[in-house]
């Protein structure tokens, strides 16, 4: 006791008698901070300390330290997770936490010192995925800095600074700023702009290389969201000309935000070399010289004419291999911009430039990865198997787009006004991430480590970043992730984006599905499983294919065949889009797990008899060799591309809910209940997943009736993505084997669900409080009872089915709690007509088929 007693007196000592600087914060983290430390050669220490916020959430920490050539000096990740998701990660630098035991407020997330040696500008980086924690750095002795907070929001960190200053770079045009209270003044004191609390502003910049003040007249109250140029605010001007907006700018002019965007520059023109990319006219073969190949196996093959190889030849005839142009490897949409004059005409401009997308080229998808998946996939189909020109093609577009990441370290006019994680989900697995993954490792080391350099940038910013309340954007980090993961090989980067999987699979509903608007929606979760899908044939990952089983199974309880095959099913639930899980976004995981889940195996057709089978292929064929003489490009070739490359006799072992052979009451997680009876099949959806009303907001679009009467005369509705979940306890679907279904429940209008509707004297209509009902199931009894009210009305309702063999029998009432005018109450019950049925829907009730009748049943009856 003794030793530690003098060894913890000794520290004390040591630490009183060292100068320290004020400590810089406190810095909250909304969600990324960035520190730029100007350090004069003299060894200085910098003490990196980041604490829990207030709220219950824990934090995900990224914290990075950068050294003045803008090389990797610290990297640690931070974030709990419960005890089994820690299982096989390993490697340095990941620390995870328990979250049994969760951080309290205050509590240390990380403590932290690193020396700086050199002279030159450190750079402290770090993002609060939860944007629930809040940083201080304490330095041995006072630097200049200056700070940003990247896509996020600043903040004051220091009450005694009423004055700011920042640098505006060269190639600059315009701020784009948000908040205030602020004045924003030139360098020689002209007022430039008055900065409001939530307005934006737009400063046009008509002088660069200097450095403009912002006069605070809150010190303590101002916030701020910038876009345009690095805004980097610095408590003087010195310290604002020594950082310079930490921008480079290249012998030709060019200005980038990084440095390793500098070293792409000096590869390109290596990469460019014509003997390294050759030229188009050289390596375009047609595909028609590959026939034999293409007929041999017609069927996969018409997966492969909307696929990936169609595009090639258009992407080796668009792309621009110049080694001396300013957009030499940019895969398209350069076109557009390489012969305006002046900056019109250059992609360097710090900001969103309308026509590019993540880099500098259009949105063009895959195209890059399709280069690289030509040059990789050894078929006879394909002619282009071997070709490295098409690597270093690939390469070349991707690198060219790196030369655009901001220093916020997202791409401009993608997230450079707002840290929304879902936006940058788009371009990392959409465009950015997939041809690194598929092309890398078949490259030289050089080039392999610097693309891995720049795109370690952008997964180390959005790694902590949360799950989107639309997890089908969020979805694409799945892939994301991994394709940077075997793109680099670097086993830190296998254990986070193991990470990441975990982390999606555990926000999960527990029902199966994965949350649009915090609620199911069956059409958008189709992107969700694609990329699951894809994630799982490039991961092998066990937990994400469970996942997808859970969810398909959830779905497929709201679906069943109708008597021509064609899958049906409600969705009332919806809460993003109005359509049903018969018609899934991307097509789900559907021809690329048919194979692997019998759940997805489930939407394959059923198995041709040899007659069948010899027609369907006489018929492909005569498809391929169509396309072979006059080649078209796809709609969708990324989106296709998996389709063909997994492609694959289905699982067929498993049955549809509706058809399966014996009688059943199902409780998914107080979400939906699905009943199983010999003469039919019912789905009733009883749970209420919004988080709030935000998320069923655009209910209040649908109280009044469309115009022309298009909700009654079977017209077209304006916009079926102006949806609402109508839930309360009515049916989803009732089905019988042989009609199919009669009631099917949409989200379009109060008259397309089934439930209760209330037309007020004004002419609005109010149906079933989202928030308001309950229910009580007894699966032994088959008896459900849901109750509830009517929205803003002082009127309730209970709703009591019961399940018999070949009868359901529904129970309605309702109970006025004190007098009340209405213009309508109605229980709407919504039929399937029209093109719904094959076959026809004819409604008739007391001898009538149209206008309003009196009976004691409706009957509903197709052409057979």
């Amino acid at each position: 006791m003794r030793v530690v007693t003098l060894i913890a007196f000794v520290l004390l000592v040591h630490s009183a008698g060292r100068m320290e600087a004020e400590p810089l914060g406190p810095l909250p983290l909304r969600p990324a901070v960035a520190l730029y430390l100007v350090c004069d050669g003299t060894p200085c220490e910098a003490r990196i300390v980041v604490r829990q916020g207030p709220r219950p959430t824990p934090e995900r920490l990224m914290a990075r330290v950068f050294t003045p050539d803008e090389r990797l000096l610290f990297w640690r990740y931070v974030e709990y997770v419960p005890a089994e998701e820690r299982a096989g990660v390993t490697a340095e630098g990941i620390e995870l936490r328990d979250a049994a035991n969760p951080p309290k407020p205050g509590d240390l997330l990380l403590d932290e010192t690193v020396r700086l040696d050199a002279a030159g500008i450190y750079q402290i980086r770090l993002v609060g995925g939860a944007q629930n924690s809040t940083a201080e750095v304490i330095l041995s002795r006072d630097l200049p800095y200056g700070l940003s907070c990247q896509n996020g929001t600043y903040s004051p960190w220091n009450e005694a600074l009423s004055s700011l200053y920042a640098y505006v770079p060269p190639r600059a045009e315009e701020l784009t700023l948000v908040g205030g209270p602020a004045v924003v003044r030139d360098a020689q004191g002209k007022e430039l702009a008055q900065l409001e609390p939530g307005k934006q502003q737009a400063i046009p910049v008509t002088q660069t290389e200097t450095v403009w003040r912002f006069d605070l007249s809150d010190p303590e109250g101002w916030q701020l969201r910038a876009a345009g140029f690095p805004l980097i605010l610095c408590p003087t001007a010195e310290a604002a000309r020594a950082i310079r907006a930490s921008v480079e700018v290249l012998p030709d002019g060019t200005v980038v935000c990084h440095q390793f965007q500098r070293r792409i520059a000096e590869m390109l023109p290596r990469l460019l070399d014509p003997a390294k990319v050759g030229t188009a006219e050289k390596l375009i073969v047609p595909l028609a010289t590959r026939k034999e190949a293409w007929l041999a196996h017609p069927i996969r093959a018409t997966k492969l004419m909307q696929a990936f190889l169609p595009m090639v030849e258009h992407w080796l005839r668009r792309q621009n291999v110049d080694p001396a142009s300013h957009w030499g490897g940019s895969l398209d949409g350069w076109q557009e911009f390489a012969d305006k004059p002046g900056r019109e005409g250059r992609w360097d401009r710090l900001k969103a430039i309308q026509g590019l997308y993540a880099g500098a080229s259009d949105h063009y998808g895959g195209g890059a990865e399709h280069l690289a998946l030509a040059a990789l996939h050894d078929d006879p189909t394909n002619p282009y198997f071997g070709r490295q020109e098409l690597l270093y093609r690939a390469a070349a577009a991707a690198l060219r787009d790196l030369m655009v990441l901001s220093e916020s370290e997202v791409f401009p006019g993608v997230a450079d006004l707002d840290p929304y994680p879902g936006m940058m989900a788009f371009a990392l697995g959409q465009k950015t991430l997939p041809v690194f993954g598929t092309a890398a490792p078949h490259l030289p080391p050089e080039v392999r480590a610097l693309w891995a350099e720049g795109l370690r940038r952008v997964i180390d910013r959005s790694l902590p970043d949360s799950l989107v309340s639309a997890r089908n954007q969020s979805s694409h980090y799945l892939v994301a992730y991994h394709a940077y993961a075997t793109g680099s090989g670097d086993p830190l980067y296998r254990d986070t984006a193991r990470l990441f999987a975990r982390r999606w699979i555990r926000g999960q509903h527990p029902s199966g599905f994965h949350q649009e608007a915090t609620g199911p929606c069956p059409s958008y979760i189709g992107m969700t499983h694609w990329h699951e899908a894809v994630y799982y044939r490039m991961s092998k990952d066990p937990e994400i294919l469970e996942s997808l089983r859970r969810s398909y199974t959830f779905f497929n309880h709201t679906v069943a065949p109708e008597p021509d095959g064609r899958m049906l099913g409600g969705f009332n639930f919806a809460h993003r889009v109005g359509e049903g899980f018969y018609l899934e976004q991307y097509g789900g995981a559907r021809g690329i797990l048919d194979d692997v889940l019998p759940e997805v195996g489930l939407w394959a057709d059923a198995a041709p008899s040899p007659e069948a089978h010899a027609k369907q292929h006489a018929e492909a064929a005569q498809r391929v060799e169509r396309f072979l003489a006059e080649p078209t490009l796809p709609r969708y070739p990324d989106i296709g591309t998996p389709r063909y490359l997994y492609h694959a006799e289905p699982d067929r072992s498993a049955t549809w809910p509706a058809r399966e052979p014996g009688s059943f009451v199902r409780n998914l997680s107080n979400e939906l209940v699905a009943v199983k009876r010999p003469g039919y099949y019912a789905v009733i959806y009883v749970g209420k997943p919004a988080a709030s009303e935000f998320y069923i907001r655009k209910r209040e679009n649908l109280r009044l009736p469309f115009p022309g009467g298009i909700e009654e005369n079977g017209g077209v509705l304006p916009e079926v993505r102006n949806a609402t979940p109508f839930l309360g306890g009515g049916l989803t679907g009732f089905w019988t084997p042989e009609y199919g279904h009669s009631v099917m429940a949409a989200a379009w209008s109060p008259t397309t669900h089934h439930g209760v509707t209330l037309s007020a004297p004004d002419g609005k209509r109010y149906w079933e409080d989202y928030f308001a009902h309950s229910f009580e199931l007894d699966e032994a009894a088959g008896t459900l009872v849901v109750s509830g009210r009517i929205e803003g009305w002082p009127l309730a309702y209970r709703r009591a089915y019961r399940f018999g063999d070949d009868a359901l029998e529904v129970v309605l009432t309702l109970t006025a709690e004190k007098e009340m005018a209405a213009r309508s109450l109605v229980e709407n019950v919504p039929f399937a007509r029209g093109g719904w049925k094959a076959r026809g829907a004819t409604l008739s009730a007391g001898g009538k088929r149209a206008g309003e009748a009196s009976s004691d049943r409706l009957t509903v009856t197709d052409s057979t």
